[in-house]
């Protein structure tokens, strides 16, 4: 089985797909897909590889042609996680990640990565930081006060869940399901969040989502795959940052 990751790496879901992928030591093909200037769109995109038109996107080459199905694309990084958790040759070490044979535990993980989707994937405020760092120096407060601000109160109803969910797991190194290790939710809401993070945005006011963060993003796996994202960050945090309210967002 060959494994090809259509991807990049400004895209949250792309790195919590590419960060898997190296925590349970899969090999793969690594292809930059420009998503931001519609090569998603684009005919042998949505023809060959994901008709959802989407990144990420794994395309699973059998290891022979007698196979009964030479090739398969998978698109949505839940999606594509779980099935890699199925398949990776470690099994006991993909189960820390998604407890697929525990019903109740991969509930549980099922719950949040379902959760993700509308308190905090729906808030996604980098297209607009994007936004922000690109336009005229005239238009960058406008586009905080009607861009930003709005995404950053309807993402605080989210955080306050998550805050008051980690309480409970009040450990040195807590986990959104109360294990030792991550799981597949712990890497999909941290990938989100981290995006922020880079820019420059700190939790203040939500002490044990920063602790939670930290910790997830201290993997060096999470690090290297995050290194494309800390620059961009750097970036818009040296030219655009006095724009930003990075101090008062979510203190």
């Amino acid at each position: 089985m060959t494994l090809h990751l259509y991807a990049h790496r400004l895209s949250q879901p792309s790195r919590a797909v590419e960060i898997l992928l190296r925590e349970l030591d899969m090999s793969y093909t690594w292809h930059e897909v420009d998503f931001a200037n519609g090569e998603t769109r684009e005919p042998w995109f949505a023809k060959d590889i994901n008709a959802l038109q989407t990144i990420p996107a794994l395309v699973v080459s059998a290891e022979s042609a007698t196979d009964d199905k030479t090739e398969a694309g998978i698109g949505e990084s839940h999606a594509i996680m779980r099935y890699l958790c199925r398949v990776a040759p470690d099994r006991d070490h993909a189960a820390r990640w998604y407890p697929a044979e525990d019903a109740l535990s991969s509930a549980q993980v099922n719950l949040w990565m379902a959760w993700h989707h509308n308190n905090v994937r729906a808030y996604d405020m980098f297209h607009d930081i994007m936004n922000l760092h690109l336009t005229l120096p005239m238009l960058k407060y406008e586009l905080q006060e009607t861009a930003l601000k709005p995404l950053q109160d309807g993402l605080r109803g989210g955080l306050a869940t998550l805050e008051q969910h980690l309480e409970k797991h009040a450990t040195s190194e807590p986990t959104l399901c109360g294990s030792a290790h991550p799981t597949l939710a712990d890497l999909t809401i941290a990938c989100e969040l981290y995006q922020i993070v880079a820019v420059g945005y700190r939790f203040t006011r939500f002490p044990n989502i920063a602790r939670w963060l930290d910790n997830i993003a201290r993997r060096p796996h999470f690090q290297d795959v995050s290194q494309e994202i800390v620059e961009q960050g750097r970036t818009i945090r040296e030219q655009s940052g006095g724009y930003l309210d990075l101090d008062k967002a979510f203190a």
